[in-house]
């Protein structure tokens, strides 16, 4: 698919309330950013990226920060704040901070560049950014670190990552937030890069797309691991309607992956791959073929207490490549699977 074509897909900001965040921000410590001030907003970050100032941002609870123009370039593109370099933390509570609808010029939210860039947010939602090739909100990169907690990723866009792109022996970790609503050519919410780690625990994927592969998560990089998880309502028009494992190790625990959809193979995962499914279940997905799992030559799938099961028109494919899941495409009741078991962790907390 184009990028002419990528363009065109919605960019409507959703009303998204996060329940439980714990970022408070006036009583917090640091510096204070008015509503909307964008310009002290970029000031405050290159005094903590200089260590000039503190290294702790509180925005205004329940604001917009619009931007308009891209505060800083790097080499893969213009970003809404000043590239982070050193340690930032954005506290908000039901804060946003947005692309402009109505700007002219692409950019994402931000970079965080080099082993000493570490950017938190905690109570912030992130928005409407992207039309670039790489990461529509956020990319850490060569050896950088990003870590979300109690926010959202939604409505971004690019070729590769909708909402994140893990790149260059970077770090992700994301604890009880939500991504959806975002779309690429490859991991329609997150692209974890080459020698990349992503850590997702409490998190929400849904309804992110993928114009190739991995309509919520592309897995690329060295370490990828989920527990506690729900991915759900995503697609890809090839395959991975929930997650794409290009040959790389993958663990997940906890989780829930179901209602997901391919257009050829892997409705809920592809797998080429080593990865291991503990207390999961795989279920609702759908594809043209392996529905719930797909199984490439490369790959190793092992289900531990895991249960794939009415997924569409069948389970696991090629039969007999994924240990114990189901052959046949009847739809299972539970305990069918073929083993007996005890209920997993995801379906205790149904």
């Amino acid at each position: 698919m184009s990028r002419r074509h990528l363009r065109a897909l919605s960019l409507a900001v959703p009303v998204l309330i996060l329940s439980g965040l714990t970022a408070t921000a006036s009583a917090q410590p640091g510096v204070y950013v008015p509503c909307n001030d964008v310009a002290a907003l970029d000031a405050a970050i290159i005094a903590a990226n200089n260590n000039t100032g503190p290294n702790t941002i509180r925005l205004a609870p329940r604001c917009v920060y619009t931007i308009s123009t891209p505060a800083s370039t790097g080499g893969l593109g213009p970003n809404a704040l000043p590239q982070i370099t050193g340690t930032v933390t954005l506290l908000g509570r039901d804060t946003t901070i947005r692309r402009d609808p109505d700007a002219s010029t692409a950019f994402r939210i931000a970079e965080i560049d080099g082993s000493g860039g570490h950017l938190t947010l905690e109570g912030i939602t992130a928005t409407n950014g992207g039309y670039l090739d790489y990461a529509g909100a956020f990319m850490p990169l060569s050896g950088a670190t990003l870590t979300l907690r109690h926010s959202a990723v939604t409505n971004n866009i690019a070729n590769q990552g909708g909402a994140i792109f893990v790149n260059q022996s970077s770090h992700l970790e994301i604890f009880d937030s939500v991504l959806s609503d975002n779309s690429s050519q490859q991991g329609g919410a997150i692209y974890n890069g080459p020698g990349s780690t992503t850590r997702l625990s409490g998190v929400r994927l849904e309804e992110n797309h993928a114009a190739a592969f991995g309509g919520a998560l592309f897995d690329a990089g060295n370490t990828l691991t989920v527990d506690n998880s729900t991915i759900s309502r995503n697609s890809a028009f090839y395959s991975g309607g929930g997650i794409y494992n290009d040959r790389h190790p993958m663990q997940v625990t906890s989780t829930r992956i179901e209602s997901n959809h391919a257009g050829l193979i892997g409705g809920g995962i592809y797998n080429a791959g080593t990865s291991t499914l503990t207390d999961s279940v795989v279920q609702g997905n759908s594809a043209n073929t392996g529905g719930g799992i797909y199984q490439d030559t490369l790959g190793i799938m092992t289900l531990v207490r895991s249960r794939v099961v009415h997924n569409t028109p069948n389970n696991c494919r090629p039969i007999g490549t994924v240990p114990h899941c189901p052959d046949d495409a009847a739809p299972a009741s539970p305990g069918d699977d073929g083993h007996s078991h005890e209920p997993s962790g995801a379906e205790r907390e149904s």
